[in-house]
């Protein structure tokens, strides 16, 4: 009987500074210098979010 494993391989290179990118773009849309409309701040907040989850799938590696 044959058994095969699969097993992912991780893509290391370039992760860590794509993930510290991710954190600085995260905080610049955060980031309230101006009074804002609501619903810019709310399309700002979801893009905020957006990225914060992008770097979360990157460090679990999916």
């Amino acid at each position: 009987m044959t058994t095969t494993t699969k097993t992912r391989l991780r893509a290391t290179t370039g992760v860590g500074r794509l993930v510290r990118r991710l954190e600085i773009e995260r905080r610049r849309w955060s980031r309230h210098d101006h009074p804002v409309i609501p619903t810019e701040q709310a399309w700002q907040a979801g893009v905020a979010e957006g990225l914060r989850l992008a770097q979360v799938a990157i460090r679990k590696g999916v």
